[in-house]
């Protein structure tokens, strides 16, 4: 069975995120996945709120086993590498916007004399605006996590 990669903040755990974990969970036929969940210290370095990671691991969760899918190993992560350069994975499933960090680790791996992972992209899922949904513009009130458009609210600008 392969073994398959996935990692983000998962704050909040939106449409896109859940097409990359539907497709790594695809790629893992239900077995060997393991998510990646940074821990509040690395989310905090680019983000000023984040929600704990114990809230994330257990939204992580709930999501998992909806799709009936509780052979899961959750692991937290402290930068951009995770377990990806001390463990072999089959496929790492990534999105556009990760896909340099993806490129990186199998640079990193080959200099180690390790077998590259294949990487799996996944587009974004795109909002009723035609831009994509993102956890950047969810926190900005701009869209909810489904991607409808959210109107503007009196004092928030234009």
């Amino acid at each position: 069975m392969p073994k398959v990669a996935v990692g983000g903040t998962f704050d909040p755990l939106h449409e896109g995120h859940k097409k990359l974990l539907e497709r790594a969970i695809e790629l893992a036929r239900g077995e060997r996945l393991e998510v990646g969940i940074t821990s509040d210290e690395m989310a905090r370095r680019r983000l000023r709120f984040v929600l704990p990671y114990w809230i994330r691991v257990e939204n992580l969760k709930r999501f998992l086993h909806r799709k009936g899918i509780e052979n899961v190993r959750i692991e937290k992560i402290e930068d951009a590498f995770g377990k990806t350069l001390e463990e072999d994975f089959d496929y790492l499933v990534v999105s556009p916007e990760t896909e340099v960090t993806a490129r990186k680790i199998n640079e990193e791996r080959v200099k180690r004399g390790m077998n590259e992972i294949k990487v799996v992209v996944v587009d974004w899922i795109i909002a009723e605006d035609g831009k994509p949904i993102s956890s950047t513009r969810i926190r900005a009130g701009e869209i909810d996590r489904y991607g409808k458009v959210l109107e503007k609210r009196v004092g928030q600008g234009q």
